[in-house]
């Protein structure tokens, strides 16, 4: 799913892309936060000598909080897409319905409504990005992320953090003026017409402001 940005800004930057347990070719790997949070760690001592740049998209956002929290010392920023609701008390109902749903749907079932909301969301030609379907890794995302406020955790973050929200991505900018005013040191750049999937709605845009975040930051290190 993040390919084009990848390719994209691997002309001046190491760009390391990992699968989420139960995704990918971890999709036989359950889903446990601190398991995920441990990988995490371990993979930015070994590949980006202890300090790294975070970005995540919907639930990678979600873990990029987590890991946050637990690990400002080893990122210089923090980059999160389409993840500014908060799944505790009312905005929990969503994060619980898309569980449960994910949790006990016939796979058949889940696989052709993932395909009806590609056709809706996603350009037809960034359809072939969107892999899977990983909807039982999803749902085990899902509950590990449940009942803990992110706001919290992005008000502990120290650093320079960029958000990103497609316009018309609703449900999840729900909370996003709250996050930015949580944030010690944040902007929003948000999709013009973009939907969740804003990366691949405008991968340029994104990509451009993505570059121009972490350039920055190379201009002034944190």
């Amino acid at each position: 799913m993040w390919q084009l940005q990848a390719q994209a800004l691997s002309d001046s930057f190491r760009v390391i892309v990992p699968d989420l347990p139960g995704h990918g070719s971890l999709a036989h790997v359950p889903f446990r936060m601190d398991d995920v949070v441990a990988r995490l760690a371990a993979l930015v001592d070994r590949e980006a000598g202890g300090r790294a740049i975070l970005a995540g998209l919907s639930l990678g956002g979600y873990v990029a909080m987590e890991f946050a929290a637990r690990h400002p010392e080893k990122l210089s920023s923090v980059i999160l897409l389409s993840c500014t609701a908060e799944p505790t008390g009312p905005g929990a109902a969503l994060y619980w319905l898309a569980t449960c749903f994910m949790s006990v749907a016939p796979v058949p079932l889940l696989a052709a409504m993932k395909g009806l909301m590609v056709r809706m969301l996603v350009p037809r030609d960034m359809a072939p990005l969107i892999s899977g379907p990983y909807f039982r890794g999803g749902a085990e995302g899902c509950r590990a992320i449940m009942w803990t406020s992110s706001i919290e955790k992005v008000r502990s973050y120290p650093g320079p953090i960029l958000f990103i929200n497609g316009q018309r991505d609703y449900p999840f900018r729900s909370r996003e003026r709250s996050f930015l005013a949580a944030a010690r040191q944040a902007r929003l750049e948000l999709i013009p017409r973009a939907y969740h999937p804003c990366h691949l709605n405008d991968p340029q845009r994104v990509t451009a402001a993505i570059r121009k975040f972490a350039e920055s930051l190379v201009s002034s290190p944190v």
